[in-house]
């Protein structure tokens, strides 16, 4: 959220080049749509609205509103964590300026509107932390400028809308804590050159985990754990090199953990316990994850010995390999990892 509020901050300012090119449309439509979306809320426990939003003074100096300079246009809409209560306004959508929807961290109920598709200039929208139930409206993939998509810990159901992965300015989505089912598209990642972080845990979502996650190349934050997915990991996942952190667990996986993950020399956690993973650990498991500091494994079919090379792991913290069908002998090295807080290898066939 950060480049964004500098973004606005700057036009707010300035409002500089495109700007200039916007033709002037009465700032009417806008205290009209923001008016429309007071009327919608049904608890006001700060009476942030109820005092402040009045048609008596000046829409742009109304708590949470962001007006540009030269037209007088809602820029910026921020009620987070107000204890507001109430549906989203269909007229919302009329915020034709709008490049930042913020009312996260209330208790907003509802759908989400599709008219909101209407807001050609949006950058980011929060909508986190709330009530909101039905579909992601499949409109939203003409959202054609959003970086910024968080949607999370709701009561969000159906599919993801596959028009969404088209949209090549998103750099973050974070869908996690809903009940969004069906599974990702094959080619989710053909449009998606700036996506970093992914977030779609904590859902119901099936399938295989698409080949084409590794087209992402920017990406350093992939979420998938507490879904249903089946198959094995793709192998490809391997050529994302600024992939930091990377959680698999709780699905319903299967096949060998593939060597290719561990040649990502930027990753720092690797979870993917609960599992029906089987093979073992490569033999050279640490050579080019130099920063790996956590790895859980736990809970699944993995057999082989504890590679010795895991002792060059010495930026390991936290190394979970506890009920899976491990042999052999621990390695003496593992008490020279100065780093190590936790290490749990119960339930194997250690010797």
């Amino acid at each position: 959220m950060g480049k964004i509020k500098i973004f606005l901050l700057f036009l707010s300012l300035y409002c500089l080049g495109p700007c200039a090119a916007i033709p002037i449309i009465s700032s009417s439509t806008d205290e009209s749509a923001l008016l429309a979306f007071k009327a919608k809320i049904t608890r006001d426990p700060y009476n942030i609205l109820k005092k402040n939003w009045t048609a008596g003074t000046p829409f742009c100096s109304w708590i949470g509103i962001i007006c540009s300079h030269r037209h007088q246009r809602v820029m910026a809409l921020n009620l987070s964590s107000k204890g507001l209560k109430g549906t989203i306004a269909k007229e919302v959508g009329n915020l034709s300026f709008l490049i930042s929807l913020d009312i996260s961290n209330n208790n907003f109920q509802g759908h989400v509107p599709d008219e909101l598709v209407h807001l050609h200039r949006l950058r980011g929208l929060y909508m986190q932390l709330n009530e909101l139930s039905g579909q992601i409206p499949g409109s939203f993939g003409f959202l054609n400028r959003i970086q910024e998509l968080f949607l999370y810990n709701n009561s969000l159901t159906g599919p993801i809308p596959p028009a969404i992965f088209n949209i090549s300015s998103f750099q973050v989505i974070d869908l996690k804590y809903n009940f969004l089912g069906g599974s990702l598209p094959m080619d989710i990642c053909n449009n998606l050159p700036n996506l970093e972080r992914f977030n779609v845990s904590h859902n119901q979502l099936g399938g295989q985990i698409p080949q084409s996650f590794s087209r992402c190349s920017e990406i350093k934050f992939l979420d998938l754990s507490c879904n249903e997915f089946t198959g094995s990991i793709p192998g490809k996942l391997g050529n994302l090199s600024k992939l930091e952190q990377l959680y698999l667990g709780n699905n319903s996986l299967t096949g060998e953990l593939p060597s290719t993950i561990f040649n990502i020399s930027s990753l720092t956690l690797l979870t993917a316990e609960f599992n029906m993973i089987s093979g073992s650990l490569p033999h050279d498991i640490c050579k080019k994850t130099t920063r790996l500091a956590l790895l859980y494994l736990f809970e699944n079919q993995l057999g082989g010995q504890i590679p010795s090379s895991i002792s060059g792991c010495q930026s390991l913290k936290h190394l979970s390999l506890a009920d899976n069908n491990i042999s052999g002998v621990i390695p003496a090295g593992i008490g020279n990892m100065s780093a190590l807080q936790s290490l749990y290898l119960i339930s194997n066939n250690l010797t």
